[in-house]
């Protein structure tokens, strides 16, 4: 499901939600989906999209991410925390300077992908982005999460989507990390994901009202940038 409104002559993203589901599920999940769009804090879409697709491929098992919570009483302690975190991964300062002038100046749908040394943006649409996209988290799994986040979240789905999402990112060899901002102006809690690290739930990442917010993942070079869109746009996987 893609939900967004037209402002000034430009579409803008309003919602989005998506899983990998039996036949007799999705009436379920389509009513589920039409409700989030029309009740976003961003207000009502001008255009709600659903697309279903078949999936004839094989569905590749992708481990899950340990989850933690770090707590920070302000976004300039959650941003020098995660930058601590980056830095320590063996990502540039200038690579990581470039991702917050995207996530907080630049409106894409989907991730920018960057050079985690030399910070050169590498995806080929700068508008668009890349989408993680074919992804499920399984029930078994999901539970444990559910479990783990209960009492520290106040909206439990959107960490499963969250997980779900960056366990198929650090599942890439290329990529070294992800740095992941809401662009919800009232959900404040965002994260970094790293197969060293996990994932890990930054509280306070920007302040209440905010509605900026994108995706960042840093890559090693040289890679096939093609073979790695592919993977995370079209190959269905489910998180164990």
């Amino acid at each position: 499901m893609r939900a967004s409104r037209i402002e000034n002559s430009k579409e803008i993203h309003i919602s989005g939600a998506e899983g990998i589901y039996e036949f007799y599920e999705l009436e379920k999940f389509l009513k589920k989906f039409f409700k989030r769009a029309i009740e976003h804090p961003k207000g009502l879409p001008d255009k709600i999209v659903f697309t279903l697709e078949k999936i004839k491929e094989e569905i590749q098992p992708v481990e899950a991410l340990s989850v933690k919570t770090v707590f920070c009483e302000s976004s300039e302690e959650a941003q020098k925390v995660i930058n601590e975190h980056l830095i320590n991964l063996g990502i540039s300062e200038k690579a990581i300077t470039v991702a917050w002038s995207v996530i907080k100046g630049q409106k894409m749908r989907g991730a920018t992908l960057i050079d985690y040394l030399t910070a050169e943006r590498l995806e080929p649409d700068k508008e668009r982005g890349v989408r993680v996209s074919r992804i499920q988290m399984d029930k078994k799994r999901r539970m444990q999460v559910l479990k783990k986040i209960k009492n520290l979240s106040s909206e439990p789905q959107r960490v499963i989507e969250a997980v779900t999402i960056a366990s198929k990112v650090a599942f890439c060899p290329e990529v070294v990390a992800e740095i992941c901002v809401s662009d919800n102006p009232d959900y404040t809690t965002g994260y970094i994901a790293s197969k060293e690290h996990g994932y890990l739930r930054i509280t306070n990442i920007k302040k209440q009202g905010e509605n900026t917010g994108g995706r960042a993942f840093f890559v090693k070079t040289p890679l096939d940038i093609e073979k790695l869109i592919k993977f995370l746009e079209k190959t269905p996987v489910v998180v164990l």
